[in-house]
C-alpha cells in the first residue's frame, strides 16, 4: 500500500454519511449552516496508507460520486 490523498467535492456531496460509517479516520460531516443538509469534511486529505481500502469503499458508495482517491506513489 502507497500513499494517497482524498479529495472530495463539497459543491455535490449531499451529507448522505455514507463515507464516515466507511472511514471514520478520514471523514466527518458536519452542518456548518452554509447548506440546506449537513457535508462531508476530511479529517485528513493525506490517511496513512493502511486506511486506503477504507477510503476506496466510501468513494464506491458515496451516492454522489463526490470522493476521489489519487494515488501518491504510483
Amino acid at each position: 500500500m502507497g500513499r494517497f490523498r482524498v479529495i472530495v467535492d463539497r459543491d455535490i456531496c449531499q451529507g448522505h454519511s455514507v463515507c464516515k460509517n466507511e472511514a471514520p479516520e478520514i471523514f466527518r460531516v458536519v452542518d456548518d449552516g452554509s447548506a440546506p443538509y449537513p457535508k462531508v469534511e476530511l479529517i485528513t486529505e493525506l490517511p496513512a496508507p493502511e486506511l486506503l481500502d477504507k477510503a476506496e469503499t466510501a468513494a464506491d458508495l458515496c451516492p454522489n460520486g463526490v470522493i476521489r482517491i489519487e494515488r501518491l506513489d504510483d
